[in-house]
């Protein structure tokens, strides 16, 4: 697993005093002793890993400025001012916590009871780290920026699978899946066209039987699960080929010799075809990508709607955890789980610039879920932020009543053949919501 520096960075820093934490903020020096400070108490008996200290030694690692370059220690150091930033706001009016856990693949047995699977989420309790004070554990969901006015890292980043696998659900899912699996099936139909990046995979001997050109995947879908099920060997870099599926191919030049089609010299741009399938989730001139228009059209039927957005919701915002906890647990525990993003950086010269921390806990997000349950759902295109850039991704909103609560973002990361990535984040207005005073 990837080791996250300012997560370890803030374990450590949680044991220091706040004087010590702001008082570095205005001495470089002072700042640089900071770190040294921090990795000290990573490293020692008070921040607590599960056995083999498997996150705890790639924390320490990751942290570690000997033999780094230069942007490296930089960025460690920025990671530093936003996990400075991030320990002050999670710690609130609470002090130095007894105990700071870390978490990962594996969880500490003073911990582990609060490690939830939940809607298909084997971490539903996404604490990245749990601090510790008497019997009342605060479990802390960290994100950080480099300034204030830096636009907020994504609260959540799954397959858009995942919250269509929902209960109630079940007609959607399989809409949503014919739905892509005709138009990448018609993408895959228009490239075998004379003048596309595949004429000549088409038109080769070993193809031409199957007139992939003429056949109807928008009305057939017999045609269109011919196209989208179709595998190609692809060569590899050590001499040696494996099956893929035809969209993921990248250009006509990677085909291997046993699809019959490669002409030694042959022609043709590096990535055409994956440049070729991208351009085509494009949304341009105000119109919607075809794909993920029928997206839209499909969460927003109303037997669908509120069922999707309800489950958005949940495992967005972790609406559920309280609930999920064994009631015995409760009896000796007390279990608080927050937002926090940190926020500071940097300069080339290392001098730190830290600004206050966004906090919110889970209790005030769902105090503010509660007054607007009786609110209309509506899921929108985000037409703002969907085309002010000609990108293969999409945004929507979801909202209750006139309140935007969730900035949800579509798009692909490489491979067509699965469902596009899904990452989502609180908006303005609801977090001013969840701020707002009962």
């Amino acid at each position: 697993m990837a080791y996250e520096p300012s997560e370890g960075l803030f374990a450590g820093l949680a044991l220091i005093p706040k004087t010590t934490i702001t008082a570095a903020f205005r001495d470089q020096s002072k700042f640089q002793q900071l770190l040294t400070l921090a990795v000290t108490n990573l490293s020692g008996d008070n921040v607590l890993d599960a056995a083999g200290n498997a996150t705890k030694n790639g924390m320490l690692k990751a942290v570690d400025l000997e033999g780094k370059p230069s942007d490296k220690i930089k960025a460690i150091y920025s990671d530093l001012a936003a996990a400075s930033s991030a320990v002050l706001g999670a710690r609130g009016t609470r002090g130095v916590p007894d105990k700071v856990y870390l978490t990962g693949n594996q969880w500490h047995t003073d911990v582990a009871a609060f490690k939830l699977k939940h809607v298909g989420m084997s971490d539903y309790n996404s604490s990245d780290v749990i601090l510790r004070y008497g019997q009342t554990y605060v479990g802390v969901s960290l994100k950080k920026k480099p300034k204030s006015t830096a636009q907020s890292p994504t609260l959540i980043n799954n397959a858009f699978s995942a919250y269509i696998k929902a209960d109630g659900l079940e007609g959607a899912k399989d809409k949503i899946q014919k739905h892509r699996v005709r138009w990448f099936a018609n993408v895959i139909k228009e490239a075998c066209t004379k003048g596309g990046p595949l004429y000549g995979f088409a038109s080769s001997p070993a193809m031409r039987s199957r007139k992939l050109s003429s056949l109807n995947p928008m009305t057939n879908d017999a045609d269109a699960e011919l196209l989208w099920n179709m595998k190609v060997a692809r060569k590899k870099t050590d001499g040696t080929s494996e099956n893929i599926f035809l969209i993921n191919l990248k250009s006509a030049q990677d085909l291997a010799d046993t699809n019959g089609v490669i002409k030694k010299g042959a022609k043709g741009k590096q990535d055409e075809f994956r440049k070729y399938v991208n351009e085509k989730l494009q949304s341009k001139g105000g119109t919607l990508n075809g794909l993920y228009q029928g997206f839209l059209d499909i969460m927003n039927e109303p037997k669908v709607k509120e069922t999707l957005a309800d489950t958005m919701l949940n495992r967005v915002l972790k609406l559920e955890m309280y609930d999920e906890f064994p009631l015995e647990l409760w009896k000796n525990k007390e279990f608080e789980f927050l937002l926090c993003e940190g926020v500071g950086s940097v300069d080339n010269d290392l001098i730190p610039s830290v600004q206050t921390a966004n906090t919110v806990t889970l209790s005030s997000i769902m105090i503010a879920i509660i007054r607007l349950k009786k609110k209309p759902t509506t899921i929108t295109l985000n037409r703002e932020e969907t085309f002010k850039r000609n990108a293969a991704k999409v945004f929507f909103t979801l909202s209750k009543g006139d309140t935007p609560i969730l900035q949800i973002e579509l798009r692909y990361k490489g491979d067509f053949a699965a469902y596009p990535q899904f990452f989502a984040g609180m908006t303005k207005e609801f977090k001013a919501l969840v701020k707002k005073p009962l």
